[in-house]
């Protein structure tokens, strides 16, 4: 889709199409280059771990997900708060990707009063596997954010 992206640091060395996704290409290699992040050295610290961070233009930073398949969704919430706490306000979208039949466990989680002010989105892994699938089919180009919204579900 263009974005430059981030893969959580443990996920970096992970193998996929025989290529490890820390050198794929699109990938960035330190957050402490990232423009919007520089002067947030806690921010950094607070993302390294955060699944897919995603950037566009070194201004904008359409969306900051957490795939919840092995680890709980509470994890991945608390993950992307922590980083919400430590940077100024900023207009993104904070993102559970998870499976689909976990949907009733993951808006019961995002709607807890912690992580509201998170407002985030659901994106089950059906909604990715059809957002893929369209892209690679029809080389899509030019993806706005309003159109990723209508892969997403609100939890709210």
């Amino acid at each position: 889709m263009g974005f430059r992206t981030w893969i959580a640091q443990n996920d970096r060395s992970i193998v996929y199409n025989n290529q490890k996704l820390g050198e794929m290409d699109g990938v960035i290699v330190s957050l402490k280059d990232e423009k919007l992040l520089m002067s947030y050295e806690d921010a950094v610290k607070a993302a390294l771990l955060i699944d897919c961070i995603w950037f566009k233009n070194s201004r904008l930073m359409p969306a900051i997900m957490e795939v919840e398949h092995s680890t709980g969704i509470t994890t991945g919430l608390s993950r992307m708060k922590n980083f919400k706490d430590k940077f100024p306000p900023f207009p993104t979208r904070y993102v559970i990707v998870a499976p689909d039949e976990d949907r009733k466990k993951v808006l019961q989680e995002c709607n807890k009063e912690q992580f509201k002010d998170m407002d985030p989105l659901y994106f089950p892994y059906s909604s990715v596997e059809e957002l893929y699938s369209l892209c690679q089919r029809r080389k899509v180009k030019g993806i706005t954010e309003d159109f990723l919204d209508c892969f997403m579900e609100e939890t709210s």
